[in-house]
């Protein structure tokens, strides 16, 4: 194992010492937080004739204590695993500028998936839309409370979208840390990029969209479907444009993509098919494991897959049609398959579909949580006045923003819990839009140069 104290370079040694004793102490209050929860069971709490001993004990704690800590700094499995509980990328910034054995460890692409996996990424905050006027920004609102090591990078973030203010149209939506946004300067359409967590950058501008011609006897029937995806350090993007025949018999699907770093959209596929597609804006659509789930007609999903180039179709659960958004999709975890959110009253059912089937994996009953926030038109113990709509559900099926009551609500599914977030204001006439947005992730780790120091290399 190499050595701690091999540091990344001269004028890092102080900077390294300091992340070191910052992380040993969050070993440390670990290590105590454990012995500390053994005594919550009462018949293992010392009683009053031992309080001597008990005293003595923990004058002697800290010391026992840092002795484990030095130990842990050199064990480099155990290490990994206290690490893998800390729960925040940042931490993993913090470890890896300690020394290059801990860079090697934080950084290891098999440990962040392990991290990943157990420490999903957090909802920093969500942006509110304005769909009824786009030339207002929309709104950031931070999901509180946060953990320390978060508040600091929402903190430390430029959320506003008010410098683009006078040449927005829409917004577009949020992927691992950045923000989409439609933009017209009077003539043409173009997509900007805002990085909040980057304040450094600029807003980037992708390319413009390729241009078709449609072709004669054929008409439009989707031309704004732009989805992303992680690729490498940075996002690819996926342009999807639909014509049919005039005659409703006949479809034909044109799929272009400007993959990470490149300056050109480029023809990915075109996939033609003897039926008439019917794509609906509503829900939105879900890229997932290279295919691109469309709502379709009324109880249809359409299936786009980029690898096999082949359109298959994929029918609803039995007894759910799409209403007034009442069903949205979402992508599953590890991008093996799509989710299915519906609500009808105050019931919220969840299907995967998976190898070819739907299975039912939650059926949550929202009345009780309802009661509690005690909202207008929601007092009735036996049936809400006001209706539930979905208005955005998080990757991997992790929460559902719902509105009810001019209320928007937060639902994390995992813990059954539900919170009101937002209230609509006396001049709206609704609630408008909410795109969540998410720690980006991985983290930003430095880029080691030479035995003797790194620079920064910024994804």
């Amino acid at each position: 194992m190499e050595s701690c104290n091999r540091r990344l370079g001269y004028s890092q040694t102080r900077s390294g010492m300091a992340h070191k004793e910052w992380l040993s102490q969050q070993i440390f209050e670990m290590i105590r937080g454990c012995h500390e929860r053994k005594w919550d069971d009462p018949e293992k709490k010392p009683c009053a004739d031992v309080y001597g001993e008990s005293q003595h004990h923990s004058l002697t704690t800290s010391t026992t204590g840092m002795d484990v800590v030095s130990k842990v700094l050199d064990d480099d499995n155990l290490l990994r695993e206290i690490i893998l509980c800390v729960g925040f990328p940042t931490t993993l910034v913090c470890a890896s500028l300690v020394c290059k054995c801990w860079y090697h460890h934080a950084s290891d692409r098999k440990f962040l998936s392990r991290f990943h996996e157990g420490n999903p990424s957090h909802l920093l905050g969500f942006y509110l839309e304005d769909t009824d006027d786009p030339s207002v920004a929309a709104h950031f609102f931070p999901m509180l409370p946060q953990p320390a090591e978060l508040a600091t990078v929402i903190r430390s973030a430029r959320f506003s979208l008010d410098p683009h203010r006078s040449e927005m149209s829409d917004m577009m939506g949020c992927r691992n840390g950045n923000v989409l946004i439609s933009l017209y300067d009077g003539r043409d359409f173009t997509v900007g990029v805002h990085s909040p967590l980057h304040p450094e950058r600029g807003l980037a501008v992708l390319p413009p969209f390729p241009e078709l011609q449609i072709q004669d006897g054929y008409f439009c029937g989707m031309n704004d479907l732009l989805l992303s995806k992680e690729e490498g350090d940075g996002l690819s993007y996926i342009y999807v444009l639909v014509e049919s025949t005039m005659e409703r018999t006949k479809s034909m699907v044109h799929i272009d993509v400007l993959r990470n770093g490149d300056t050109v959209w480029r023809r990915h596929l075109d996939l033609a098919t003897d039926r008439f597609l019917c794509p609906r804006f509503d829900p939105k659509a879900v890229l997932a494991d290279d295919k691109i789930y469309i709502a379709s007609a009324q109880r249809d999903i359409v299936v786009l897959d980029l690898m096999g180039s082949s359109i298959s179709t994929i029918l609803l659960p039995q007894g759910v049609e799409y209403g007034d958004r009442d069903t949205t999709l979402a992508r599953a975890n590890n991008a093996s398959g799509v989710y299915l959110i519906h609500a009808k009253k105050l019931e919220l059912c969840i299907w995967l579909h998976k190898g070819g089937n739907w299975l039912l994996v939650h059926n949550i009953c929202l009345r009780e949580m309802v009661a509690g926030l005690k909202m207008t038109g929601c007092e009735d113990e036996n049936e809400a006045t006001a209706p539930l709509r979905i208005n955005h559900v998080g990757d991997y099926d992790e929460f559902v923003f719902l509105e009810m009551s001019r209320c928007a609500l937060h639902l994390d599914i995992k813990y059954k819990k539900l919170r009101k977030v937002y209230d609509v204001e006396e001049k709206d006439r609704h609630l408008g839009d909410i795109h969540p947005f998410m720690m980006i992730w991985p983290p930003t780790f430095p880029t080691l140069k030479n035995d003797y120091g790194y620079v920064w290399f910024i994804l």
